[in-house]
């Protein structure tokens, strides 16, 4: 046997000698002002790469430790003026993703060639062209001067004056770390000035020149403007740095295409001209690339804290993706709804479902410390979600690594009502059926939901406690007595994995639980990570209907015809309340996202969360609890002898003898409650009862169809 497999070929290769200590491949890249992103990015692999090279508990072998040597050798011999070994090029870092600090690597070459300061002879190169090494070069007689240690740039500072012209003054980010000024307010759209240039448009309706005519100026006019946002959680979280809101005008203006980049360019280290344009000065993306939305920061400081963020609307940004506002607003209207936006919810930094989700970390933030320096910026506040965790086998959402393999009946059983039913001989003589719809009913029910921080623990036959959150496998078998004209309040029966809220519904309807399983969460104390994100969007909500002339003080009659004529309302406004929901809805919906990661391939599996608040069990609780609320307001309302015909997605349509949900909600032990408020109902649609059994005959749920021909709101 050892002829055919000899013991050599199966060992690991040997971790190689003359790499520098952890320790010191952490101190080179921290004297050195980069961060691991820019590390991760100069050698091609993920920043969780890096931090386990300089952490020790891992070790780059093969390829990967070929370049990561030559990198911090590139390092040492910057930070003391020496020259870097020569090394093939097959095994050279990509030192454009350094920054500016790749103009300063010092190397030496076989061959003279004339400095391109003093055009003496010399092989020392640094950034690949020919440079005596150290601050002056020697005089055409004399000896070489004695190596100078170099000045070190200030973390928080800059230099522009690389690509621009010398009339250009170099911009300083000092402001970064000693306090953002944002006496401006949160962003700017950036517009042309009736071609005079570019202007700025913000939120209180004031304008400025823009003194810019490409993208690194524009930068250099962001970072003294006063823009920003402070944080939404004051003293525990980082401030908001600006949003620039380039139009389609000021896109041409600064010689940008109007055509959103391909996706292959779009990932941070592709070679697309903008890119390059911010790696020459020391600028980057963020991990989301370049897009529509993106994210610039300087190489050393922190993207959640130091960025400078565009929307790009030439490439679709607010206009054609799901913002969808309205392209007639001009550029100070624009201004205006995004800035009310902001002092609703959070700095517009994506799509409506991204800003949604990021508000949660927003409200209960963990501390964070910067990537450089490892201090700390922030302190985090109680509640916050900080160790990232995989699902359970059975919480895995579809695609999901965990989830491979596994059989139907071993996933969360979780969906929303969606059920229908032929009317009876008395409800087919009522002349219409008339829907409505509860306002935001998984922001309603996502309150008070308890969230543990920390991995899922597998435990047989456990005891039900409706205090603690995770999946139990548990036969729920059918509730007895169940009427035939109310849906089921489960979405299946028998042996299945249920989340807790499901479970402890069962246990009202007078189930009795005895549960086989569980993955449960016991790590640390659990609390209600949801509630101050639920009030946050309920004010919103609130006050964006407000702004739209719809109170909660209308008269049920007042409040029907006011949402008849909110189409034809202020478009701004109404734009704006749709962002809210949109917000809401899609907010949630990335609790369990598929992969944004642009190294990741469609084809691979998933890889293991990278975001504490990727949370597919806590979307998975907030389902089913929407899902028994509304069965339990169903079966409340069936105490005044109305059943209801059709349930989907909160669009809830009953049998009436005249066209008005009055005639349901009117009753006093009606368990819903017209009102602009989430949780309340509101009035959709009316329709006759043919229409109705039309449907049925079609084997279509009635209650779907008007939720898709509703007028959002």
């Amino acid at each position: 046997m050892n002829e055919l497999f000899p013991t050599d070929a199966m060992l690991p290769a040997a971790a190689p000698r003359d790499l520098p200590t952890p320790d010191e491949r952490r101190r080179l890249r921290r004297e050195s002002d980069l961060s691991l992103h820019q590390v991760a990015d100069a050698c091609s692999v993920t920043e969780t790469t890096v931090r386990d090279w300089e952490n020790g508990t891992t070790t780059p072998r093969g390829h990967n430790a070929d370049v990561y040597r030559n990198l911090l050798a590139g390092l040492h011999a910057r930070l003391t003026q020496t020259s870097a070994p020569a090394y093939p090029d097959t095994t050279a870092p990509d030192w454009p993703a350094l920054g500016a600090i790749h103009r300063e690597i010092p190397s030496q070459a076989g061959t003279d060639q004339p400095c391109r300061r003093c055009r003496q002879p010399t092989g020392q190169r640094v950034g690949g062209k020919p440079q005596h090494l150290g601050t002056r070069c020697p005089g055409p007689a004399s000896p070489p001067a004695p190596s100078v240690p170099p000045q070190r740039v200030a973390p928080a500072s800059i230099q522009l004056a690389a690509v621009f012209p010398p009339a250009v003054p170099a911009a300083r980010l000092d402001y970064l770390t000693v306090g953002r000024r944002t006496s401006e307010g949160p962003l700017a759209v950036i517009d042309t000035d009736g071609g005079q240039g570019l202007a700025a448009r913000y939120p209180d309706g004031h304008r400025r020149p823009v003194a810019a005519e490409n993208c690194t100026e524009l930068l250099s006019w962001a970072v003294t403007a006063g823009l920003g946002t402070p944080a939404v959680k004051p003293g525990a979280g980082l401030d908001v740095g600006p949003l620039l809101v380039l139009t389609e005008a000021a896109t041409a203006h600064l010689a940008l295409p109007l055509a959103p980049p391909a996706w292959a360019q779009r990932h941070p280290r592709s070679d697309h001209p903008l890119l390059q344009q911010l790696r020459a000065i020391g600028w980057q993306t963020d991990t989301h690339g370049l897009g529509p939305w993106s994210t610039l920061h300087p190489s050393n400081q922190d993207p959640h804290r130091d960025g400078i963020h565009l929307a790009v609307t030439a490439w679709g940004a607010l206009y054609r993706d799901a913002w969808k506002l309205p392209e007639t607003l001009d550029a100070a209207q624009l201004a205006s709804l995004l800035g009310q936006y902001t002092s609703l919810l959070r700095t517009p930094l994506g799509t409506p479902g991204d800003c949604g989700h990021r508000l949660m970390s927003d409200l209960r933030p963990p501390a964070r410390q910067h990537p450089v320096s490892g201090a700390l910026l922030c302190p985090g506040a109680p509640g916050a979600l900080t160790e990232c965790v995989d699902p359970a086998p059975c919480e895995a959402p579809a695609g999901h690594h965990l989830a491979a393999g596994r059989a139907a009946a071993d996933s969360l059983a979780v969906e929303d009502l969606n059920w229908w039913r032929t009317p009876t001989p008395a409800e087919a003589e009522c002349a219409y059926v008339v829907c409505l719809a509860v306002n935001l009913p998984y922001v309603a029910d996502c309150n008070n939901i308890r969230v543990a921080d920390g991995p899922a623990c597998e435990v047989d036959e456990p005891p039900f406690d409706r205090r603690t959150p995770g999946s139990w496998l548990v036969a729920l078998p059918p509730v007895r007595p169940q009427h035939p004209q109310l849906p089921s309040p489960f979405p299946t029966e028998g042996l299945a994995w249920h989340p807790t809220p499901a479970v402890a519904y069962a246990l009202e309807r007078g189930i009795t639980i005895r549960p086989v399983k569980g993955w449960l969460r016991r790590t640390s104390p659990p609390g209600p990570y949801l509630n101050p994100w639920y009030d946050r969007f309920r004010k919103a909500h609130l006050t964006a209907l407000e702004r739209l002339g719809i109170t909660a003080q209308m008269t049920p009659q007042a409040f029907e015809t006011a949402l008849h004529d909110l189409p034809h309302g202020d478009p701004a406004g109404v734009a704006l309340l749709r962002a809210v929901h949109a917000s809401a809805d899609g907010g949630l919906a990335r609790l369990a996202a598929q992969p944004a990661d642009p190294d990741h391939h469609p084809a691979l599996p998933w890889p293991s969360p990278s975001d504490p608040s990727w949370r597919p069990d806590l979307l998975a609780a907030v389902t089913a609890n929407t899902r028994a609320n509304v069965h339990r307001k169903l079966c409340q309302t069936a105490r005044t002898g109305h059943f209801p015909l059709a349930v989907h997605a909160g669009h809830i349509v009953y049998a009436t003898r005249t066209p008005s949900i009055l005639e349901i909600t009117g009753e006093a032990d009606c368990g819903f409650r017209v009102g602009i408020s989430p949780g309340h109902v509101r009035p959709v649609a009316v329709r006759t009862m043919d229409w109705f059994l039309e449907h049925c005959r079609q084997d279509h749920n009635p209650a779907q169809a008007l939720t898709d021909t509703a007028v959002p709101w």
